[in-house]
């Protein structure tokens, strides 16, 4: 889809690397330095910053021999995740992080 600059009147890029709050997203970029956020992209880190100030505590749950925990709507749209993601678990003292495979 063609953009155009809201400045200079030219033709946008189409980009990957929009910085928004330390998340990458997609946009555009003009040559002459101003960018444009993806709408939709916007919408999913606004949903994903509502969501951690109303709750960050979630319940561990079994299934089979393991214990799980389910990962929120706002946080699996915000990283791209689905149930075929592959992540890698690391385990410190009283922490726990999951990294997600690109």
């Amino acid at each position: 889809m063609a953009h155009k600059c809201n400045i200079c009147d030219k033709e946008m890029t189409e980009v990957d690397d929009v910085d928004l709050k330390g998340f990458k997203i997609r946009g555009w970029r003009c040559e002459c330095g101003n960018t444009h956020s993806n709408s939709d992209d916007v919408d999913v880190i606004v949903k994903f910053f509502r969501y951690m100030k109303k709750r960050k505590e979630l319940s561990l749950f079994k299934t089979g021999n393991s214990l799980a925990v389910r990962i929120p709507k706002p946080i699996a749209d915000l990283y791209h995740l689905n149930p075929y993601s592959k992540v890698i678990i690391e385990a410190k003292t009283k922490e726990i992080r999951l990294k997600v495979l690109q």
